[in-house]
């Protein structure tokens, strides 16, 4: 809950005397002494100093008792009395990120709010508040989570703005009937304006968490099965099958906990044939990326935003932006060698805040294909980090600095190659040192194996070595990672 909402949460334990009574109430204290003083007001629960005090409760059940026409926009869900007969639907609408339904129940007109998938109730509670105003007796949002009773549920005082959480089980007994419930994934704003009280429960695709929509009509540019068409149909199935998952366990959930009688489920999630990112060959997944990383529509480049999103770009032959100082040896070297390039899709994985018109500031690593662009500052470069190194010739040395490189036996120099997540550093014990133990572990054997995917099952001694912190420039030259490797003597140690 925000804090702003936090600030003006209701205290329904609270003891007022009058004055506080009539603050509650929004009306004359004046007002209240005379019915008091008739023995119309609520009856008093304890008196201090001679005065009496009322508790909240007998306030409120007194309000919508007595005069719930002028005082219901103040009066909590928990004190409303039982419905008798089912409150009459009076249709929904749209508020900026929500779909409201709205109910007419005797207490006054009830507003249930139901934000869009990834929108805070928070924020849409308090926009409908805004735009309905003082006039409806509740305002209720419906949470993405569950209570111990329920969906969660979410209420703010028409007329004061305070903010408290009812119940499931409150929110049905003042309707009279069964409350509709959409699964998160299901809050589709369509779904929810075509209900009425009685419809058939509808069956639905959930709304995914990437846009498939574009996937899928990129993979429709393609030929069947080639690996660009089934990487592409493969994420967007995951990610349509992941939602899907998510709407069932929420019906699973409702099962176990929701009152018997106080819910309706309007929606269930259509069926979903299962995929896995490992359905597909890692050859194809990232023969497939790299052909879509090469198109200049925008349709490629809006797929690689998604994948970017959905998991860092793990299939991609690069990713992992970085920036390089060219004003280092290592930086000067490798920044002679870049060519220009067009704008492709590749170049979103940077994400460095837009460059000049047309393809000005794209550039391209000759020995890795990986796109490199420039940044504000003149001596700095963004780079995707191969995810593989495309070397004929062993390592030769490691060379710790702002970037880490490696040299390769016929003096190319490449930026360490890196998994999507994992980052490399040295310099103390962790994640950084201990991911950069595990890739020179695996370069000392294989030149092309992939950047490391952990931060442990190194051998100590290559843990031990990349925990020291080695002035940047430092060279760790094959001799020296062999030797720490095997756990021998280091030498004369970095240069």
């Amino acid at each position: 809950m925000s804090t702003d909402l936090c600030r003006h949460a209701v205290d329904r334990s609270a003891i007022h005397d009058l004055g506080g009574c009539a603050r509650l109430l929004g009306q004359p204290r004046s007002l209240l002494w005379w019915l008091t003083r008739r023995g119309r007001f609520a009856a008093p629960v304890d008196h201090l100093d001679g005065r009496p005090r009322w508790r909240e409760r007998e306030v409120y059940e007194w309000a919508v008792a007595r005069a719930p026409d002028v005082l219901a926009n103040r009066i909590p869900l928990a004190y409303w009395p039982q419905a008798t007969s089912p409150a009459p639907y009076w249709g929904s609408l749209r508020s900026g990120h929500a779909t409201l339904l709205s109910w007419q129940t005797p207490v006054g007109t009830l507003w249930l709010v139901w934000p869009d998938p990834e929108w805070p109730y928070e924020r849409v509670l308090v926009r409908a508040h805004e735009e309905l105003g003082a006039g409806p007796a509740a305002i209720v949002a419906v949470g993405g989570d569950f209570g111990p009773r329920g969906p969660a549920v979410h209420a703010i005082v028409p007329a004061t703005g305070a903010t408290y959480e009812p119940s499931w089980p409150q929110l049905a007994r003042v309707l009279g009937q069964p409350v509709p419930y959409w699964p998160y994934s299901l809050r589709i704003p369509d779904l929810l304006t075509a209900w009425r009280p009685g419809a058939a429960q509808a069956v639905a695709a959930t709304i995914p968490d990437l846009d498939t929509a574009s996937l899928l009509r990129l993979a429709a540019v393609f030929d069947d099965d080639v690996p660009a068409q089934q990487v592409l149909v493969n994420l967007a199935r995951i990610a349509q099958h992941r939602t899907t998952d998510s709407a069932l366990n929420d019906l699973k959930i409702l099962a176990d906990y929701v009152e018997p009688g106080t819910i309706e489920v309007a929606a269930i999630p259509m069926s979903m044939p299962e995929d896995e990112r490992g359905d597909l060959d890692e050859a194809v997944r990232r023969v497939g990326w790299l052909e879509i990383l090469g198109r200049a529509d925008t349709l490629a480049i809006s797929c690689v935003q998604e994948a970017m999103k959905w998991d860092g770009g793990d299939d991609f032959p690069y990713s992992n932006p970085e920036v390089v100082d060219t004003r280092t040896p290592c930086g000067a070297e490798w920044a002679k060698r870049l060519l220009s390039s067009r704008r492709t899709a590749a170049f979103e994985i940077m994400d460095n805040g837009g460059w000049p018109d047309g393809e000005a500031g794209c550039l391209i690593d000759p020995e890795t294909d990986a796109p490199v662009a420039t940044t504000d500052a003149d001596d700095k470069l963004s780079t995707a980090i191969p995810r593989r190194l495309p070397a004929t010739s062993p390592l030769a040395e490691i060379i710790l600095d702002q970037t880490i490189w490696v040299r390769t036996q016929d003096g190319t120099l490449y930026p360490a190659p890196k998994h999507s997540y994992y980052g490399l550093s040295w310099g103390y014990p962790g994640t950084g040192p201990g991911t950069l133990a595990l890739l020179i572990h695996r370069l000392l054997d294989d030149i092309n194996a992939p950047g490391a995917d952990g931060a442990t099952s190194a051998p100590e001694g290559l843990e031990a070595l990349t925990e020291i912190d080695w002035p940047h420039g430092t060279v760790l030259s094959r001799a020296q990672l062999e030797a720490a490797r095997e756990d021998r003597p280091p030498g004369a140690g970095g240069r």
